[in-house]
């Protein structure tokens, strides 16, 4: 089966030529990779255009593939999704180029990645765990936004259950992260914090510059230099703490997978004391988040892989 599959971030969007047999035997072309957003690029249909102008020579235009299939950074509602980090939204009832078209929230796409039974092998165990089995799969990461997603075991399969647990009130403890928190309100002129606001690249600049005063790239905010920072120990600990949230909502959870480029480029965050201090500060529920393993994923393709495979999954049916 031939799908085209996307992956449309805040930053970039991704497109590959997926071919599958089965959730083992998948092969994917190297991405094409276009600005979502530009003075050429002001609505989903212009990006499709894109891809179209520029696909590789020789490979089928959209129309021809048996199915496009679409992750997006935001909030997916039938054919339409609201992205609140790009300034065009998306309607397929009004684009669709192709009979068969899917439109899924990012993470519930990674989701469908993480259904690959060689997928734990291409993944970092950031801590090895003997978790309750079969129980839920918490895919959770930070990266332009917060994402959630999980996959629960039912009748020897699994199946996505999606989340904008991100876009739920953060959580400030104690009076230093409400001093924290009272100047990232007042940078932003919100009334309240999202995990969104906090637990993101943008999240990890308003926390440095709540620390520090000085205004900083979320590279440059998360940098382990020579130690640990503040910054970096705080955003450890807030990273920690909506993974926490999220296992416990999803109870009971055998694996939890982080995902997203934070993490991906910045793996002292998640195996940091920080991160496991406040993961496991469950109180009477600290010795089922102790047993929970770790993973860390560094596929910045594994949305397209999902989306694809979700695409494949409905039309196997």
């Amino acid at each position: 089966m031939k799908i085209l599959a996307a992956d449309i971030g805040g930053p970039n969007s991704r497109f590959a030529q997926v071919e599958i047999n089965g959730l083992s035997d998948i092969t994917m072309s190297e991405p094409l990779i276009f600005p979502t957003w530009s003075d050429a690029v002001e609505s989903f249909d212009q990006l499709l255009d894109l891809y179209s102008e520029n696909r590789p020579k020789g490979s089928p235009d959209i129309n021809e593939f048996e199915a496009l299939s679409v992750a997006i950074a935001g909030a997916v509602s039938g054919d339409r999704a609201t992205l609140p980090n790009i300034p065009w939204d998306i309607d397929l009832s009004v684009s669709r180029r192709v009979k068969n078209t899917y439109l899924l929230n990012d993470f519930f796409a990674q989701a469908h990645g993480f259904m690959d039974p060689n997928g734990f092998d291409r993944m970092h165990l950031v801590r090895p765990g003997a978790a309750l089995s079969p129980g839920n799969i918490a895919i959770v990461g930070a990266g332009t936004g917060l994402g959630h997603a999980a996959l629960k075991p039912i009748q020897g399969r699994r199946i996505v259950i999606g989340s904008e647990a991100g876009h739920a009130t953060f959580s400030f403890h104690g009076e230093e992260e409400r001093g924290i928190e009272r100047a990232m309100l007042a940078r932003t002129g919100k009334s309240w914090m999202s995990g969104d606001d906090v637990v993101s690249g943008s999240g990890a600049s308003r926390l440095h510059e709540a620390l520090t005063g000085k205004s900083v790239s979320p590279k440059e905010a998360l940098s382990l230099g020579d130690g640990e920072s503040k910054s970096c120990r705080y955003f450890s600990r807030f990273y920690a703490r909506v993974c926490r949230n999220y296992c416990l909502n999803m109870y009971p959870v055998e694996t939890l997978i982080i995902s997203g480029g934070v993490a991906a480029k910045n793996p002292h965050l998640v195996e940091s004391d920080s991160f496991t201090e406040e993961f496991n500060d469950g109180r009477s529920y600290r010795h089922i988040l102790e047993r929970i393993p770790i993973y860390l994923n560094r596929d910045e393709l594994i949305g397209i892989r999902g989306a694809a495979i979700h695409a494949w999954l409905r039309l196997s049916d």
